[in-house]
């Protein structure tokens, strides 16, 4: 016995498959995340999706000057994160420090330009609300990481490879 396919028959199938072919490419496709979390705990509190080119910014009030210093971060095309440069309020109290990227501003804020530093991770301590207040921000948001994390944790910051069916399941 032979089975003819009829044209529309050709033309259903073609689309199913090319349907199934597609979910599959979505379902395998790497994305990736930015993972915020503590090294004392098994899981992430915190994971936003990133793409190259993004950034992110961490934003603290520093325990010696009282005053802001925030660090700003670039993904690079091989979804690394950079230390692009940073920006902060000092009182200058200390013995100085020469930098050939340093600037003062008028207002006060020093920045440091042009460190283009890869690093596989971000990680500092968890300073508490009130006196550090350490904070996220990522694509226009401000993300209180008190609201996620307690004071003394260590916090990781990198860039997570996952595959989507993995997520999925």
């Amino acid at each position: 016995m032979i089975l003819r396919m009829t044209r529309g028959s050709i033309i259903i199938s073609f689309i199913i498959g090319v349907g199934l072919a597609g979910v599959l490419l979505w379902a395998f496709w790497p994305a990736y995340r930015l993972e915020v979390s503590s090294l004392g705990r098994s899981k992430t509190p915190l994971s936003l999706p990133i793409s190259s080119g993004n950034r992110f910014s961490i934003w603290f009030l520093h325990s010696y000057d009282r005053a802001f210093f925030q660090e700003n971060y670039e993904i690079d095309s091989h979804h690394q994160i950079i230390l692009k440069d940073m920006a902060f309020k000092s009182h200058l109290n200390g013995g100085g420090f020469a930098y050939p990227h340093f600037h003062l501003r008028p207002d006060g804020v020093g920045e440091l330009k042009e460190i283009n530093e890869m690093r596989n991770r971000v990680e500092f301590m968890m300073g508490s609300k009130d006196l550090a207040n350490h904070t996220l921000f990522w694509r226009g948001r401000r993300i209180e990481l008190a609201q996620f994390f307690q004071t003394g944790e260590i916090i990781q910051i990198q860039v997570v490879k996952k595959i989507r069916l993995r997520e999925i399941w």
